[in-house]
């Protein structure tokens, strides 16, 4: 197999991940964009990592905001996701919450608050470091929303 991005991309295609919108305010208004290259490092302290294509506006967004909110997709949120995505489709009216000092989508599954604590270097993007400073969970939670293969998939019964 070739060594290039292309093929890079395909083989982590085979890794499953959960879908989420990485929210962060700047002045007034909310910026969101869809990730799933958001994982957990430290439990003492609790931080993640979250990285972000250094050409995207949240790039800029999440670094000025110096906080933000991760929200963990329900598996019948694919239309979410693909807003936040920039992909065409239904239209989607999203509200947000307070949750801590950052703001979550209010119909999500799960949802944490983090500052960040560093940015750094990561290529075509930047790895933000965080601490989870609020943590919060829907009454009923569903099933995740998953991505693997290049598609939104969702857990068999």
């Amino acid at each position: 197999m070739e060594l290039d991005a292309r093929a890079f991309r395909a083989t982590l295609g085979m890794f499953a991940t959960g879908v989420t919108v990485i929210s962060a305010q700047t002045d007034r208004e909310i910026h969101g964009m869809t990730a799933n290259a958001v994982t957990s490092v430290s439990l003492d302290p609790l931080l993640l990592l979250v990285c972000v294509d250094r050409r995207a506006r949240m790039a800029g967004a999440i670094t000025a905001a110096g906080q933000f909110a991760v929200s963990i997709l329900r598996d019948d949120q694919e239309g979410v996701s693909r807003h936040f995505a920039g992909q065409p489709g239904p239209v989607v009216q999203p509200a947000f919450a307070p949750l801590g000092p950052a703001h979550r989508l209010e119909d999500c599954m799960a949802a944490m608050a983090c500052a960040t604590e560093r940015v750094f270097d990561g290529g075509d993007h930047i790895i933000v470091l965080a601490q989870v400073t609020a943590l919060w969970h829907a009454d009923v939670r569903g099933d995740p929303l998953l991505y693997f293969g290049g598609r939104y998939r969702q857990i068999a019964p």
